[in-house]
């Protein structure tokens, strides 16, 4: 039998001051983990999952994981989910089980940076994965598969198989639960596991170690494309910027790395080289960004602003001698309605002052020279007629207060939580 405690004492000595919270099924794989990382005492504490999909076997495994920790004085955590009735709008029951599992993990590393979530995935998981991302089609990163610590998530038994697990749990008397679902051929991955890999192992009984082979080496490939970008993405984070001939010198690979850290699909480099049109963009959700736009000679990342400007509205006695652009001053009698504050919007247009006609605000952007981020925040003050204020750039005739005014609105724009000043 291969020696656990030690590979795992080794691999993870540098977590004995970080809290560990193992998630643990009360199936062989995670009751063994909890066996070992007791008995190496580590800062251990046990969360579990009752998706309540199995009636009284999910509410024994429960009671199992709880009496375990108990015996041995572990903190035990247990949420209670009714997985089906989550389901009854439709969806995926294995997505959906996932999307609620790592939800609790992100709340627990959110909590402390040095907390870390173990699970009991094992080297037959590994291969099982490796053939699902290849039929997915999922590049360089899916071809590595699961790593032992990656984003706060480590897995000690990564290198074991499930046998080798098997007999640590008959050698050490450790308790566990089967999860009769796994048995059967609903899921894919179950087909795979349970008919796929081992009449592929029945033709060639080396592909599971060619297989771990390929993985260590794809591990490194990703692992390269990570340190190259990683640089890169500080700029972008720094500057908002990117610019073409440098994201035009990386590779394909590098392209899709960087791309799938910024929270884009690998099928979105094309479509971003692409983007030869100045001014075009591509949205990106869940990162700091809202979208890349193309500049001249950059690309240009647009930030998720997380405070909306408001527009503060007050009455004043009398204008001030010096006037500016980021302050506009109207007649309350030349106004129609109410003053609103919003983003500007292809043809909008303006009278600006001292202009005949009206302008677009496209072109009074345009000639402002500004760049995406700025263009794409651009605000405009209107009442329910006219734009009154292309905000810190042209304000409008239309209402401007002047000498004869007897009731003088002054406007200004703020970043800050403060709600907005009612008009008087």
């Amino acid at each position: 039998m291969p020696d656990f405690s030690n590979h795992t004492k080794e691999l993870w000595n540098d977590l004995r001051n970080q809290k560990i919270y193992l998630a643990c099924s009360g199936g062989i794989d995670s009751m063994v983990l909890l066996d070992m990382l007791f008995k190496l005492k580590f800062d251990l504490h046990v969360i579990h999952v009752n998706y309540q999909l199995r009636g009284i076997a999910s509410d024994t495994d429960a009671e199992l994981v709880k009496f375990s920790c108990a015996k041995q004085n572990i903190p035990c955590e247990i949420r209670t989910i009714d997985l089906k009735k989550n389901l009854e709008g439709g969806g995926n029951l294995q997505d959906e089980a996932r999307k609620i599992r790592y939800a609790w993990f992100d709340e627990i590393l959110k909590v402390d940076r040095n907390n870390r979530i173990a699970l009991a995935h094992h080297s037959d998981d590994q291969i099982e994965t490796f053939f699902m991302n290849l039929a997915r089609k999922s590049g360089v990163m899916g071809l590595a598969c699961m790593k032992h610590d990656h984003a706060g998530i480590v897995r000690p038994l990564l290198d074991f198989s499930k046998a080798e697990i098997a007999c640590y749990a008959l050698s050490n008397w450790v308790l566990w639960r089967e999860d009769k679902s796994n048995e059967t051929n609903k899921y894919t991955r179950n087909r795979l596991r349970n008919e796929f890999i081992p009449r592929i192992k029945l033709e060639f009984p080396e592909i599971g170690v060619s297989v771990l082979t390929l993985i260590n080496q794809f591990q490194k490939i990703q692992l390269d494309l990570e340190k190259k970008v990683d640089p890169i993405l500080g700029t972008i984070q720094k500057t908002h910027t990117l610019s073409l001939d440098e994201f035009g010198k990386l590779s394909e690979l590098e392209q899709i790395e960087l791309l799938r850290q910024l929270g884009l699909s690998a099928k979105s480099a094309p479509r971003l080289l692409d983007l030869t049109q100045r001014g075009k963009r591509i949205p990106i959700e869940h990162t700091e960004f809202s979208a890349i736009v193309r500049d001249e000679t950059q690309f240009t990342f647009l930030c998720t602003s997380d405070v909306p400007p408001k527009l503060i509205v007050e009455q004043v006695a009398s204008l001030p001698s010096d006037f500016n652009k980021d302050i506009a001053y109207f007649d309350a009698a030349k106004m129609k309605g109410e003053l609103k504050l919003r983003k500007w919007e292809h043809g909008d247009r303006i009278a600006s002052l001292g202009m005949k006609g009206t302008q677009l605000i496209s072109d009074i952007i345009k000639d402002a020279k500004i760049d995406a981020n700025a263009k794409a925040a651009q605000l405009v003050v209107h009442d329910d007629d006219v734009i009154l204020w292309c905000v810190g750039l042209k304000i409008s005739q239309k209402a401007i207060a002047d000498a004869n005014s007897t009731k003088i609105i002054r406007c200004s724009i703020s970043v800050s939580a403060a709600e907005e000043s009612e008009l008087p």
